[in-house]
């Protein structure tokens, strides 16, 4: 990803919770779906623990996204719909925001393998 001007991760993970919050006010959801969504935010605040604050912004291989990267993608899309709502379902932002901690479970592992460090 090209460098842009964006927060920092700890606002980045307020901004998320705040977009999250927003979007299950506004779409009715099942407590398991509800409990999904917040998962994403749970898992990428504790993945940028574990990461530590000097990888936030190491990108794991050429061409490859850091995880401050991911997470800006989808907080940025998520804090899109306070401004302007769209159509998309609750289901949407679970298997999109799943999809970018995945991302964020497979830095820790390259960082890992690369480095011989256990994160």
């Amino acid at each position: 990803m090209p460098p842009i001007d964006r927060p920092s991760v700890p606002e980045m993970l307020i901004q998320l919770e705040r977009a999250y919050q927003h979007v299950l006010a506004r779409q009715p959801a099942s407590a398991a779906d509800a409990q999904r969504l917040l998962g994403v935010l749970a898992d990428f605040q504790w993945y940028s623990a574990r990461l530590g604050s000097e990888r936030w912004e190491q990108a794991p291989r050429p061409q490859r996204w850091s995880f401050a990267d991911n997470l800006w993608h989808i907080a940025e899309q998520a804090l899109a719909t306070m401004q302007q709502p769209n159509d998309q379902p609750l289901r949407y932002f679970i298997d999109h925001g799943k999809e970018h901690v995945g991302q964020a479970a497979e830095i820790i592992a390259i960082i890992a393998y690369d480095q011989g460090v256990l994160l």
